[in-house]
Formats: C-alpha cells, sequence, structure tokens
C-alpha cells in the first residue's frame, strides 16, 4: 500500500454541509468538504490504536506528494464537523452489525 494522502469526512458531516449551504444566503461558489487529510501510515495507526485485533496492510511504501485543500470556506459559514475517532468508531461498529467485518 501507498503511504498518499487521503481525505477523509463522516457522510453525517456532509449532509449537514448541503444543508448549511442551501440555509445560508451568503453562500456561493464551491466549497471543499473534507474533515482531515491524513497519509495512510497515520490513518492505519490510528485503526490499529482503536482495533488491534484486525489485519492490516504489512507493507507501506512511500509516496510523496503534497495537497494543500481546506475547508475554512465551509467552516466560516458555521461548519463543523465530527472528530477522526468517532467517524471510526460509528464506521467499524455498522461494518459488524452489518457483519462485514468479523
Amino acid at each position: 500500500m501507498e503511504n498518499r494522502i487521503r481525505l477523509f469526512v463522516d457522510v453525517r458531516d456532509v449532509a449537514e454541509s448541503l444543508l448549511l449551504l442551501y440555509e445560508k444566503p451568503e453562500a456561493h461558489g464551491r466549497y471543499i468538504c473534507s474533515s482531515y487529510t491524513i497519509r495512510m501510515r497515520d490513518f492505519i495507526d490510528k485503526l490499529k490504536s482503536m482495533y488491534p485485533n484486525y489485519n492490516y496492510p504489512k507493507q507501506i511504501t512511500e509516496f510523496d506528494e503534497n495537497l494543500d485543500l481546506t475547508t475554512e470556506k465551509l467552516q466560516k459559514l458555521g461548519w463543523r464537523y465530527r472528530a477522526l475517532e468517532e467517524t471510526l468508531e460509528d464506521s467499524v461498529k455498522s461494518y459488524q452489525e452489518k457483519g462485514i467485518l468479523d
């Protein structure tokens, strides 16, 4: 697996951002809706710390890239997002309930 930069956002935060944009008359143009910009190694380390009993990639190769995106414009309208840990907990719980994860 390549240690690429990934953008993460909770679908509930996306829905809330859409409602916010529809409700704010000053909203115009394009908005970036991404809560976290994180490299895969850091993401996997986070998952390992929360869920150590799952299988994770053994080899991660470095990948040099830069990504300069910001949600500042959306946050200025009042958008707030969930903690990454909350999103991961809720996602894993949902996957477990659906039988996707053992």
